[in-house]
């Protein structure tokens, strides 16, 4: 049956309303916001201050945020490549015929479940802790005692220590859409594969990885859109420590401003013009990565 012009854009109408109203124009407001100086969020339009490019020339001539940039280009590399690998691992794993393999998908989803507030103070109180925390009472019973002094949460440390807690709670995500990519491969090319001599790694090799490289382009893109909005993790782990923060929390500290005497920012603590700028650039920033993405791994459509 064919659908008249009308009735189409009868059916897609609400659909693309909903669309413009929820994503273009806050999108295009927060464009229009990057060019002004605003005091603050409730500010009227007449009381803001049109300053052209200078939020961005600010923004770049900022060694604060340079940093943060820094930083979140570290989480999508260091953190990618840790989730990336037991992610793999244990959607293989669970796909391998494993017994009460929906126990232990299950166990290992769950961190995605906790709150990631409640995740970063567990991590904090529970486990970096220097004096009763999990890994120096782990590190001590093995005799590791040079690992048993590692202070996780000071200056030298706290980064990649805050890598570590939130790659722990996001393999559990990835892995589910691995598995059910993996499990959509027919059985038979792996019997074949059997009967032919083949061992895990070449199956894996050869048969899982073409098979599921449209299912990994969208789990990189998405991995990407997370990593490039970090945020909860760094207000946790070090508000605005240099060392922790990334540009998701340089534009809240920018749009809801901090005490100046307290901000690393000082008396620039506080520009919603600035933070909307931010927000531009993340946003810019994460459809390049996307189709950068897409680039390296072009669609193909594979029948099986």
């Amino acid at each position: 049956m064919r659908l008249s012009k009308s009735m189409i854009a009868l059916f897609l109408g609400p659909a693309v309303l909903i669309y413009l109203v929820i994503f273009l124009y806050p999108t295009a407001r927060t464009l229009a916001m990057s060019f002004f100086t605003i005091p603050n969020l409730s500010s009227k339009m007449g009381e803001w201050k049109f300053v052209g490019f200078d939020n961005y020339a600010d923004m770049f001539n900022s060694s604060y945020f340079i940093g943060s940039v820094k930083n979140v280009l570290g989480i999508w590399l260091i953190g990618g490549v840790l989730i990336f690998f037991f992610a793999f691992l244990y959607a293989v794993i669970l796909t391998s015929g494993v017994k009460g393999k929906t126990f232990w998908r299950s166990l290992i989803f769950l961190p995605n479940t906790v709150s990631a507030v409640v995740m970063s103070v567990v991590w904090l109180q529970y486990i970096y802790n220097p004096s009763f925390g999990l890994l120096t009472s782990v590190f001590n019973r093995l005799g590791l005692t040079s690992l048993a002094e590692i202070q996780w949460t000071d200056n030298e440390h706290i980064y990649y220590a805050m890598i570590i807690a939130f790659s722990f709670g996001s393999i559990g995500y990835f892995m589910l859409i691995l598995n059910a990519g993996i499990n959509r491969i027919p059985a038979d090319y792996y019997e074949v594969a059997t009967i032919e001599g083949a061992n895990p790694w070449i199956k894996f090799y050869r048969i899982t990885l073409p098979l599921l490289r449209d299912v990994f382009r969208t789990t990189l893109v998405l991995w990407t859109i997370t990593a490039f909005n970090f945020f909860v993790w760094s207000a946790t782990f070090g508000l605005d420590d240099p060392h922790t923060v990334t540009p998701g929390y340089y534009m809240y500290q920018k749009v809801f401003g901090m005490s100046k005497a307290s901000s690393m920012l000082g008396d620039e603590s506080f520009n919603v013009g600035a933070g909307a700028s931010v927000g531009i650039l993340i946003t810019l920033a994460t459809l390049l990565a996307s189709a950068l993405i897409n680039k390296l791994f072009p669609k193909d459509r594979l029948e099986y």
